[in-house]
């Protein structure tokens, strides 16, 4: 009899770290170009862009995608412009420190410029941006602004490449702002609406075989057929995996995500194919800052309305406060190494015990199945 296979529960990521320089703590201070933080909310510091004016300064942050900060100080009451994706907001700010522009930006709702993200990235990817609603609080802080978090299933065998993936994005340049992240193991549901895919998406072996094949990780329990009020049937298919937490910048989500497809992690959109990263199930999302936290019982549907991806919670606060410490590269691969053993262990184990089951079915013994 062999052991269940073990997944560690809690797996740190190389931190994407981008030190900021505040010269000068007062925006009185400011006589030069040289007296700015390096970067502001939407970009960096344009030097030439500096000048001097009645009572204060203005200059300008630039970022390579097109987005603007522009800040004028002028005595008591000071400016702040922001632009994103061509959409502008100006906003008066009363701060006299630089500290203090983080509350500033609090106050600025980006819920249109996650929807302007939305209609880019949506058509591209296997993803889904949640919006930010008008009454929800903003996540954000000076220098870097607003912040958005990014979570996805992550087979257990891609763990190291997810890994090798955040430490090459230390040295990348185009990289402009910190990334944290971690990899927790969750648990998610999925309805397979009937009549609405593959016939093996409509069988309890068949969904069992698509989530391990996929992710490496058990189902939860054994999928069952349910209906609801309307009588419309679905086979539900509960799931534990791993899924990848990480928190950034607006500014940088674009980035980040390129970066994850571009290493195979989110698939292209409309591809029509199943299993991971192309099917809905095993689709990212691009949240508000906080949600993963905060939203209980998420759930979206897949364009096509095949099936409904539940999520009772994304995150749990106490695992994030949990890493406060660094284990150590050395540490964290062993258990990444774990986390592919046991994917090995439990693929193995479903394709036996389901190649059991149809050898008892047909009244055979398992070993006569070739």
């Amino acid at each position: 009899m062999t052991t269940a296979p073990t997944f560690p529960k809690l797996l740190q990521l190389p931190a994407i770290l981008r030190p900021v320089r505040v010269p000068v703590d007062t925006l009185a201070e400011v006589k030069s170009a040289a007296d700015l933080p390096t970067r502001l909310f939407l970009g960096d510091l344009v030097p030439d862009s500096f000048k001097t004016v009645k009572k204060g300064w203005t200059a300008e942050w630039h970022d390579d995608a097109g987005h603007l900060t522009r800040f004028r100080h002028a005595g008591g009451l000071s400016s702040l412009e922001l632009a994103y994706a061509g959409d502008e907001v100006v906003s008066l700010v009363s701060a006299t420190r630089f500290a203090e522009l983080g509350a500033s930006v609090q106050g600025i709702h980006p819920g249109g410029w996650l929807a302007k993200l939305a209609e880019r990235l949506e058509p591209m990817y296997n993803l889904r941006v949640f919006p930010h609603r008008e009454d929800d609080a903003v996540g954000g802080d000076f220098p870097d602004g607003h912040l958005v978090s990014l979570v996805m299933p992550v087979p257990a065998d891609r763990l190291m490449a997810l890994f090798d993936l955040h430490k090459s994005m230390q040295n990348d340049a185009e990289i402009r702002t910190p990334i944290d992240a971690y990899v927790r193991y969750a648990f998610s549901t999925v309805n397979y609406v009937e009549g609405r895919n593959h016939p093996m998406l409509a069988h309890p072996a068949g969904l069992v075989l698509h989530h391990v094949n996929a992710l490496g990780t058990p189902a939860a329990e054994m999928p069952v057929r349910e209906e609801d009020a309307e009588g419309v049937a679905a086979w539900t298919l509960q799931r534990g995996h791993y899924l990848y937490v990480a928190h950034c910048r607006l500014r940088e989500a674009g980035r980040l995500i390129e970066r994850l497809a571009g290493a195979g992690f989110i698939g292209a959109a409309g591809t029509g194919k199943e299993g991971w990263p192309y099917g809905a199930e095993f689709g990212a999302a691009l949240l508000p800052f906080g949600y993963e936290y905060a939203a209980a019982n998420a759930w979206w549907f897949d364009s096509t309305g095949s099936r409904r991806i539940f999520y009772p919670r994304f995150a749990d606060p106490a695992d994030r406060e949990s890493l406060g410490g660094n284990s150590g590269d050395i540490w964290i691969k062993a258990l990444i190494r774990d986390a592919g053993k046991a994917a090995e262990q439990c693929r193995t184990d479903t394709a036996r015990a389901f190649a059991e089951g149809m050898a008892g079915a047909a009244g055979k013994p398992a070993g006569a199945m070739h």
